[in-house]
Parts: C-alpha cells; sequence; structure tokens
C-alpha cells in the first residue's frame, strides 16, 4: 500500500494482495480486528457502529493524506504527473481504490490508487524520490499527532467517548500505516528511500532486488513464525504502539 515508481505495489496485483494479508495479520495481531465483525454480530448495537465507522473514517483520512502528501511533494520537486492525474487534491475520491475501499470494508484493510512519480523529473533525481516516499508515512504520522492532541488533553473525555474512540482510531492506524511502510521492503516506501540515499552504484543493485520484495513479506508473515521467528511484530506494532503512546500520553492497544 501506498509506495512509489508503478505503484504503492510495483502495479503488481500479487504484491497488493500480500501487503493486505501483512497488514491484516498485524492490526489482528495486536488486537485491533476490523469491527465489522462486532457489527455483523450485533447490527443493533450502536458501540459497534460507531467503532467501524471511526475505522473507515481514520483508513480513508490515512490513504488520503498519505497519497496526497507524496502527489504534492512530487510536485514541489518537479514532477507534475500526479498533478495532472487530479492527485493534486484532498479529496478521496481522487486517492481510494473502489475494490480497495471493499477490501477496507470487508476484511478491514485495503489501498488506495498510487501516486504515479516520474523519477526523471524530480529535482535531485534518487534523492527526491526518497523525499516523495518519505512524504507520505511521516504525514500520517503528522496526522496522528493532531488528531492526538484532544486525546492528550482530555477534551475528547469531556465532548463523549464516541468523539475519543473515533481520534484514538485515527492515531493508532496512522501509526500503523506510517511504521509498515517505512519497512525497507520493496514495494513499501522505505524501499524507495533505501534506494534514493545509497550511492549509485549500490542503489542499481537494490533496485534489481525489488521483484522479490512480495516474497519476502509472505517469508515474514508466514514462514518465519514457524521456525519461532517473529519479524514483523516487533518491526510493526511494538513501534506504532510505542509511538501512539508518545503521542497520546497513553497506550491505546
Amino acid at each position: 500500500m501506498i509506495a512509489r515508481g508503478a505503484g504503492p505495489l510495483g502495479g503488481n496485483p500479487f504484491g497488493i494482495l500480500i501487503l493486505l494479508i501483512v497488514l491484516l495479520a498485524l492490526v489482528r495481531g495486536g488486537g485491533l480486528a476490523p469491527p465489522i465483525s462486532a457489527v455483523l454480530r450485533e447490527p443493533t448495537s450502536s458501540a459497534a457502529w460507531i467503532a467501524f465507522l471511526g475505522f473507515i473514517v481514520a483508513i480513508a483520512l490515512g490513504i488520503t493524506v498519505h497519497e496526497f502528501m507524496h502527489a504534492y511533494t512530487a510536485h514541489r520537486l518537479g514532477d507534475d504527473t500526479g498533478k495532472h492525474m487530479g492527485r493534486l487534491s484532498v479529496d478521496p475520491r481522487a486517492h481510494l481504490d473502489l475494490f480497495g475501499s471493499m477490501l477496507i470494508l470487508l476484511i478491514g484493510f485495503g489501498y488506495g490508487k498510487p501516486v504515479p512519480v516520474n523519477e526523471a523529473r524530480l529535482a535531485n533525481g534518487r534523492l527526491g524520490l526518497a523525499l516523495v516516499s518519505l512524504a507520505g508515512p511521516l504525514t500520517n504520522v503528522a496526522l496522528a499527532a493532531v488528531a492526538a492532541l484532544p486525546l492528550r488533553a482530555g477534551a475528547a473525555d469531556v465532548v463523549g467517548g464516541a468523539y475519543a474512540q473515533v481520534l484514538a482510531l485515527v492515531v493508532a492506524y496512522n501509526c500503523l500505516l506510517a511504521v509498515f511502510n517505512l519497512i525497507p521492503i520493496p514495494p513499501l516506501d522505505g524501499s524507495k528511500v533505501v534506494y534514493g540515499l545509497l550511492p549509485a552504484h549500490h542503489a542499481y543493485t537494490w533496485r534489481t532486488y525489488e521483484q522479490y520484495g512480495p516474497f519476502i513479506l509472505i517469508a515474514a508473515i508466514f514462514l518465519l513464525p514457524y521456525v519461532g521467528i517473529q519479524l514483523l511484530g516487533p518491526l510493526v506494532f511494538e513501534p506504532a504502539r510505542l509511538l501512539t503512546e508518545i503521542l497520546v500520553g497513553r497506550p491505546l492497544f
């Protein structure tokens, strides 16, 4: 979800499915299961519906600001590809993919439409691509920080529990999006950041490994746990948990 180049997943539907599986496993493993299950179990429960709608708001905002900042940063660095395709917008309709949005509703995680970036048109070339890639996750952190302010100040509890719950979901899921996307495994944003910062001769070698990224994710989520190696939990879930605690002043999950 949400990386650069040919798309957040390199234009590879197989990569899209792998990323969805990884994110879903991370979220469920950390006790942040998609609340659609609660709605199905208790369709008349207002609490279940608040959790579900708050979840949708959190993910829609996260995808929108993430992709917008990729497009905006690319525009500022000289590449207007995203702008010409209508992606320089904070309208969620410009960034939400129909199928990806359906997956959000059904399984709790999905993806947005990737912002195309032409590396050759970016100022500073590979460094520019690194900045474009970094802009998305950092914006997710910024959104989480803004949503955390009322929670940290206690104002959300005064206004109402539903308001606090929605804000907490915005903080939690945007922290997860930011941390996960910074993992340096193709096709995630972190891999493009590494590519942009490496010396030229090492960068070319790094690029040749991009095709193996989805398989590395498969190994990390499915194979390594069978031999007792838990990789993604410590790399993603725990840092995201710590980040939410720093922003809010108490753990959210």
